[in-house]
This record gives structure tokens, C-alpha cells and sequence, in this order.
């Protein structure tokens, strides 16, 4: 008897419209839940194709190319949310990682956290690599907590980076400090100080000392100004430009010494 009661007084309360779609004989086929947006997704794009969303902005400076970042992150994979890999405090050079996320570790200040969303262009490409799919797209998840920039390069002023004389070959040289020791034949080894620079911008890319040199085992260009030098003397070398192009390097060179070249095992 209460339950006949019950149930019409739950039929009386109910409007005729929602009675309908509790009536079996015409119930509505269920209706698909709307997928929840995905979180692996990023706001702003650059011209190279990253794209990123800022979740924290940090402050100060940014890194170079050349800055040794620490940072905590996670990477996952965009097709379906899997971490492939993930680290804290990891350290590392900015030019060491793939193109997307040294890109994005340029956008980003200390302190700041980040989502990278890379493609796989900028990632490992059609390669890809352990467990990341050939042609993935991935997204890391970046906190900067610091960085450094390597200390400056020195840079040869402007007035020391040309050559005034030419020998035959097209060997640029000038004499910057005079020797008397002994010159240097092809049976003997150079002992030398030496910067190689950039003949435009004057940046030193390479400094060596007490280098080691077999004159039988120099490049010919570079074997014709060591044969020009004395031991003491220091010598600003122009080399001729070669065909493959690229950057235009000069070399300042202080011999020290001139020894007989060690002979090969038999």
C-alpha cells in the first residue's frame, strides 16, 4: 500500500515532458559525454613552429645558445599524455638539447615555468629515438630554476686582425715581434703559442699553448709561415681564403722552440 503511494506521488510531482524520457518504450539513445580538452595544447606560436604557454613567468635575463641551464621538466608525448622522460635539478647546455627546446629555453627567464609544445620538426624528426615514435610531436613541461652564461670571448681589436704583406702563395703575414732562435725545416717540430680568430669579427675561437707541431704533418700554408719564423718571434698569419667558403680565420702564432721531430716506429 505505501509503495502504490509512493509512486503516485513521485508521478505527480514529475512533469509530463521528463515522465517521457523515463518511459521505456521510447527512451532516448545515451548521450556521448564531450571529451575533456586536451591539457597537452599551447597558446602562442613562433615563426619556427614552437609553440608554448606561459604557466609562471620568471624575471631577470634570458639564456643564449651558449648558457648551461638547471631545470626540472617532464616530456610526454602529444598523441596520448605518455611521459617518456622526466628529471629534477638536470643541467645542461642550452645548444645540447633538440631545436624546440633550446628555443624555448631562450623565451623563458629564472624561476619561470613553461609547456613547450614542439613539433616533430624541431624535435627527433622521422628518426625519433628510444621510446619517442618516428615523427612525434612532444610537449615538455619546463621549470628554469637557473642559468649561466659562459664568460665573454676575447676579441682581437680591429687594428690586429689583417695582414699588410703577401708571399707567392697568397699567405697573409706581419711581423708583430722579432725572434732570434732557430727557424724551423720540414724534419723539425715546432713548439708554439697560438689564437685562431675570426678575421671579421675579431672573436677568438681557439687558444693553444705549448703546442706540439710536426712541420712534415702542418698543412702546406701553414708549414710556409712556421718555415718563415724564428724561435722567440711572433707572427699574425692570413690564411688565403678557401673555395668550400665559411667564417675567415687568421692566427697569431709565438714560436718557442724548435726541436727535431721524433721519428716514426719502424
Amino acid at each position: 500500500m505505501k509503495s502504490k503511494m509512493l509512486q503516485r506521488a513521485l508521478t505527480a510531482a514529475v512533469t509530463p515532458a521528463l515522465l517521457l524520457q523515463f518511459t521505456p518504450a521510447h527512451a532516448a539513445a545515451p548521450v556521448a559525454a564531450k571529451p575533456k580538452p586536451s591539457v597537452l595544447t599551447c597558446t602562442t606560436t613562433t615563426p619556427e613552429g614552437l609553440s608554448y604557454t606561459v604557466i609562471k613567468a620568471g624575471k631577470g635575463e634570458r639564456p643564449n645558445a651558449e648558457s648551461r641551464v638547471i631545470v626540472n621538466y617532464k616530456g610526454m608525448l602529444t598523441a596520448d599524455g605518455t611521459e617518456f622522460d622526466s628529471g629534477q635539478g638536470a643541467q645542461f647546455p642550452v645548444g645540447g638539447v633538440i631545436p624546440g627546446f633550446a628555443q624555448g629555453l631562450q623565451l623563458m627567464q629564472a624561476g619561470g615555468s613553461y609547456r613547450l609544445c614542439i613539433p616533430s620538426k624541431l624535435g627527433y624528426g622521422a628518426a625519433g629515438t628510444g621510446p619517442i615514435p618516428a615523427n612525434a610531436d612532444l610537449v615538455f613541461e619546463v621549470d628554469l630554476l637557473s642559468f649561466k652564461n659562459p664568460a665573454p670571448k676575447p676579441v682581437i681589436p680591429v687594428a690586429e686582425r689583417s695582414c699588410s704583406q703577401t708571399t707567392a702563395s697568397g699567405l697573409g703575414f706581419d711581423l708583430i715581434k722579432a725572434g732570434a732562435g732557430k727557424s724551423a725545416t720540414d724534419s723539425d717540430m715546432a713548439l708554439v703559442d697560438f689564437t685562431v680568430f675570426d678575421a671579421s669579427t675579431g672573436v677568438v675561437q681557439q687558444q693553444r699553448e705549448w703546442e706540439k707541431i710536426a712541420l712534415s704533418q702542418a698543412s702546406p700554408v701553414f708549414g710556409e709561415g712556421l718555415k718563415m719564423m724564428q724561435a722567440g718571434s711572433t707572427y699574425r698569419f692570413c690564411m688565403p681564403k678557401g673555395a668550400d667558403s665559411g667564417p675567415e680565420s687568421n692566427i697569431i702564432v709565438t714560436l718557442l722552440d724548435v726541436r727535431p721531430a721524433p721519428t716514426a716506429d719502424n
